[in-house]
């Protein structure tokens, strides 16, 4: 599973590359990426029980940034998913 969503992402990055889209959301993704990652890491100094940082946290906050960090808060503290 890890590596199909891992193939999509790549091939994602490609198709905007190549279309010339990604000259101009490229930056704007990587940022939104690395602000998601970050949020997730402060998060687990504020939680109890922290949110567990594995392949597919950090995958799902990158791709989604601050959208996929809020994603991963309200499943988590539903109870949801990320025990």
């Amino acid at each position: 599973m890890e590596t199909v969503v891992l193939v999509l992402v790549i091939l994602v990055l490609v198709f905007l590359l190549a279309t010339g889209i990604g000259e101009l959301a490229l930056p704007a993704l990587i940022i939104n990426g690395i602000v998601g990652i970050v949020l997730i890491f402060l998060t687990n100094l504020v939680i109890n029980p922290p949110i567990p940082i594995n392949f597919i946290t950090i995958l799902i906050s990158a791709i989604g940034g601050v959208v996929g960090w809020l994603i991963i808060l309200i499943l988590h503290l539903l109870g949801v998913a990320f025990l």
